[in-house]
């Protein structure tokens, strides 16, 4: 089971940006966080929030249903060009989650590779091998995303 995580931060940028309000969830995510942003959680990470156990898996690759939701056109396109996209995390003990529950860094994984640096590879480099490699090297992530990453590599690599 994987739930998405959106940090609260992003909200008043994009409410400025777009001179808009946004409603709760904009970003179709099941928890909005505060101060776990982008370049501060790492694939592998593993929180405590409530009582329910979670570790940081993927970046979110957003999909259009954000701009047809929210009715702002741009919005896709700046998710992507910020690496603003939220994450991902699989839940290794469920438990109660509170709108007030803290959120506590249990572990941070060694390899220290960011959602933001793998948003900024995925997203705007995806030749950089390097990147991709040092993605492909946290056991964590995703699968989704380690078979991306992999047909990806496979073709940089190996160009027809």
């Amino acid at each position: 089971m994987q739930s998405a995580f959106y940090p609260y931060e992003y909200y008043s940028l994009c409410e400025q940006e777009f001179s808009t309000k946004l409603p709760p969830s904009t970003f179709g995510e099941n928890l909005t966080v505060q101060n776990m942003l982008e370049n501060d959680v790492y694939i592998g990470n593993i929180y405590r929030i409530g009582d329910a156990v979670v570790q940081v898996t993927q970046g979110r690759i957003p999909c259009s249903t954000i701009t047809k939701r929210v009715g702002i056109p741009l919005l896709l396109k700046r998710m992507i060009e910020t690496g603003f996209t939220g994450y991902l995390c699989r839940v290794l003990e469920e438990g109660i989650v509170r709108k007030n529950s803290s959120i506590t860094l249990l572990e941070s994984h060694p390899k220290q590779v960011s959602i933001l640096y793998a948003n900024d590879i995925y997203f705007r480099h995806p030749k950089d091998v390097g990147g991709m490699k040092k993605i492909l090297e946290v056991d964590e992530l995703a699968v989704e995303w380690h078979e991306l990453l992999t047909k990806r590599l496979e073709k940089v690599e190996n160009p027809v």
